[in-house]
This record gives structure tokens, sequence and C-alpha cells, in this order.
């Protein structure tokens, strides 16, 4: 399980490194600024109650509390572990299609009474038919497109179900991005190409 929630996150990285805009403040998470050496953020992590699971290169991993459940935090940092850029919430895997949606839709409402409507927003199932078994059948295939994006002071935020290890399982996850640790680990890359 540690290892899938490694490359979860390993892939969320890559993600993460996509686009960057830069702002003149850091996003939070749970109150804490994205920002300073993994060793540091996991430290404040600690003190919100969150235990550690795991560390695998720049990914470290936590359980804990968001708000009122159980959670998986990956926290990611630039390879020498120096500047944190990224955050991400993993719920529990579920093989039931309401369950996903009923998470997904909880979280879109929170994050819109707190930051407004999303600046991006696609929601959608291919399946032909509302059966469980077909609609995560295309969970399973990757077809399924169901993700919110909030721009909001120092980064982004994104709401999103996914693919998860298990067989016709998804999970929602949550990701914080913070613009100028992502930009500082964008021009560290290109410093090495």
């Amino acid at each position: 399980m540690k290892k899938v929630l490694f490359s979860l996150f390993l892939a969320f990285t890559i993600v993460a490194t996509a686009s960057a805009q830069e702002e003149s403040e850091h996003l939070t998470f749970k109150g804490i600024p994205i920002e300073g050496s993994m060793t540091e953020f996991c430290q404040k992590l600690r003190t919100k109650g969150f235990t550690s699971i795991g560390r695998e290169n720049n990914i470290a991993l936590f359980t804990g509390d968001f708000t009122g459940r159980e959670a998986t935090v990956g926290v990611t940092a630039t390879d020498d572990g120096k500047n944190v850029f990224a955050i991400g919430v993993l719920f529990d895997p579920s093989g039931e299609w309401n369950t996903l949606v009923n998470t997904y839709e909880y979280y879109k409402d929170l994050y819109t009474r707190k930051y407004g409507e999303p600046t991006v927003s696609k929601e959608e199932n291919p399946a032909l038919s509302d059966s469980n078994t077909a609609l995560m059948a295309e969970v399973y295939q990757g077809t399924v497109t169901y993700g919110s994006a909030w721009e909001v002071a120092g980064g982004d935020i994104q709401l999103s179900i996914e693919k998860s290890s298990g067989l016709y399982e998804g999970l929602v996850l949550i990701r914080y991005r913070d613009s100028q640790n992502v930009e500082a680990k964008i021009k560290s890359d290109l410093d090495d190409i």
C-alpha cells in the first residue's frame, strides 16, 4: 500500500511542476505555510497531530485527521528536500461510485464556500449505464474526468476522483500547490536539462 501511495504522489509531483505562476504569499495547508524544508514542514505537520508513515526520496507520507476524516497526507519537496512545494490529501479508496461522488461533492462545496466558484470544473463519467460496476469500470480504465480547481492567493487547490491501485477502486485526492515553490522547482529542473 505504501509503495502505491508513493507512486501516486510521484505522479502528482510530475503534474505539479507542469505550470505555475508567481505569487507574493505562500499557500497554506491546515494553517501551515507551504514553504521551508521538508524537515521543518513535517515537524509542523506532526504538531497538528499527523503521524509519519514513511518517506521515500522527496515525498513524506502521514496519516491524520483532515476535516474529521482519516486521510493520508503527502508532502512533496524539491529533490534536495530544501523546499516543500506541494501537499496531497488522499481519502480511503472505495469501490462504490456513490461514495466517491459524495466525498468529491462535499469537498467541492467546502472549497467553493471558502474560495468561490472553481476556476475550472469538469465532471464526467462516460459509463453507458448507471450501475456501480459500469461506473467503477470507467474509473479503473482511467476514462473518468472528475475534477475542480481553485486559483487562490499563493497557489492553487485541485480536487479530483482518481483511479487507485485496487481493482475497480477509486479515491478522492486534494492537491495544494504553492506557486512560488513550484516555480522554484521548475527553474531548478530547467537548470538540470
